[in-house]
């Protein structure tokens, strides 16, 4: 019995591997193409995923492309408008700022694909400014207010300097022109007005007026012009896009600094800084030096032709420190806020005539970074909804082209892009807050500088 089961099982098992015939026909054997088999479940199960998997990138790639396309065109009518010859378009200044504990490019990816493509359809001129710092773009609005203030205290200055040798001259032509009469000959007048007119003529000649298109051409004197100057709102010039919500708060904070800061930086921060320099000093430098100083012998000429190689990993680079605040959020209710910004509704550039970069309306767009192994799903999940994070930046950046405007809310606005510190690392934050980051600190605000700005909305474009 045993061996008559032995061989029924046998034979089973070489029932159970000979192959299916499949389909096939004289033609394809002909062809010498094999029978077609259906595949096995676990091919099919891999094919299936594969499949799977690839369409739905596939998918989401077009959707990018036919939602970047679609916001390309809504916005393209404005660039086919005409520009006078010196007219400059609209500007629109971009502040970028990489993910915490991220590369810049990351951020860059994301302006490079979504935000880039809406502006350049629309005829927009734009400036980026990016930082690999936390600090350099409070930085850098704070000195851009700071010198704007600057150069209307000088212009003050300037009219008034004018103005009183406006009147000064006056009175001095008026007696001038009295006393002449008696004094000088009409010969002598002559003379001193051809020296006039000579001095005049040595500062105003240009080469320009004899050569070139400059030729009598009725257009050389005119200036360019952007057409930020020329608008009488101040949220219909320019815009500020802040790529992240670290950026954002940099914006907010910078604002703030060059407000309501002081010109220069206070005295407190340099004692610091000169404190904080000798206690690095090294016990062993500070011994040599208060020994007897020893001859130094100049060296200069003998060095040689080619220097020694120089390794990059013993002496890297320094970079440039941050500035340090010139205020603090706690110290913005005690400071004054400047007579040269209160002296009109609308301040401009002394030079530019183009409205102040903290009237210009303001652009939030989040940065999505999930980053962790524990994460993994979930970012699975966004990465096949990526079409989503498109249509929202290209609809954002279109309401800036278009100029969708509505006032600054302090309850509201100081939270744009607030859902993006939840992807933040939770050690980055932890770290954050022991050495005083900006990014993890709550963002402040003064009611006098908030009233100020404005903020573009895209839930008002269809």
């Amino acid at each position: 019995m045993a061996t008559s089961d032995t061989a029924t099982a046998n034979v089973t098992d070489a029932a159970s591997k000979v192959k299916k015939p499949g389909y096939t026909n004289p033609a394809f054997r002909a062809m010498g193409i094999p029978p077609l088999r259906i595949p096995s479940r676990n091919w099919m199960i891999f094919w299936t995923v594969l499949t799977v998997s690839v369409s739905g990138i596939v998918y989401d790639k077009r959707q990018q492309k036919k939602i970047t396309e679609k916001w390309c065109k809504a916005v393209e009518p404005l660039s086919q408008e005409k520009l006078a010859f010196n007219e400059k378009p609209r500007k629109v200044t971009v502040f970028i700022a990489p993910p915490p504990s991220d590369y810049l490019d990351t951020s860059m990816t994301v302006w490079r694909r979504f935000v880039k493509p809406v502006l350049f359809s629309s005829g927009v001129d734009y400036e980026v400014f990016t930082e690999e710092k936390q600090g350099l773009i409070r930085a850098e609005v704070a000195e851009r207010i700071r010198q704007l203030r600057r150069e209307l205290l000088e212009q003050e200055v300037e009219l008034k300097r004018l103005e009183n040798e406006r009147r000064l001259w006056s009175r001095c032509k008026t007696a001038i022109s009295k006393g002449l009469n008696f004094v000088k000959a009409s010969e002598e007048l002559d003379e001193e007005q051809e020296k006039i007119l000579a001095i005049k003529y040595k500062t105003e000649f240009d080469y320009r007026n004899l050569l070139g298109v400059y030729l009598k051409n009725p257009n050389r004197d005119l200036k360019a012009v952007s057409r930020d100057a020329m608008v009488s709102d101040p949220t219909m010039a320019g815009g500020v896009i802040c790529v992240g919500r670290g950026a954002y708060k940099e914006y907010i904070d910078g604002v703030h600094e060059g407000i309501l800061g002081p010109l220069e930086a206070p005295k407190k921060e340099e004692a610091a800084k000169i404190e904080e320099g000798t206690q690095s000093v090294p016990q062993e430098i500070k011994e040599e030096s208060s020994a007897e100083p020893k001859p130094v012998v100049e060296t200069v000429e003998e060095k040689p032709d080619t220097p020694a190689p120089v390794d990059s990993e013993e002496s890297p680079e320094v970079s440039k420190p941050v500035p340090q605040r010139y205020i603090y959020p706690n110290e913005y209710r005690e400071a004054k806020f400047p007579s040269e910004l209160s002296s009109s509704k609308i301040i401009r550039e002394v030079e530019s005539q183009i409205p102040a970069i903290y009237q210009q309306p303001i652009l939030v767009l989040p940065m999505p970074n999930l980053s962790g192994f524990l994460n993994i799903p979930e970012r699975i999940y966004r990465f096949y909804r990526t079409r989503y994070v498109a249509d929202s930046f290209c609809k954002a950046t279109a309401s800036c082209v278009l100029q969708k405007v509505r006032p600054f809310s302090s309850s509201i606005d100081l939270d744009l892009a607030i859902a993006e510190e939840a992807d933040w690392p939770k050690k980055w934050v932890e770290q954050g807050k022991e050495k005083g980051s900006e990014w993890v600190s709550d963002l402040k605000g003064d009611d006098r500088v908030l009233n100020l700005l404005s903020v573009f909305e895209s839930s008002q474009i269809d």
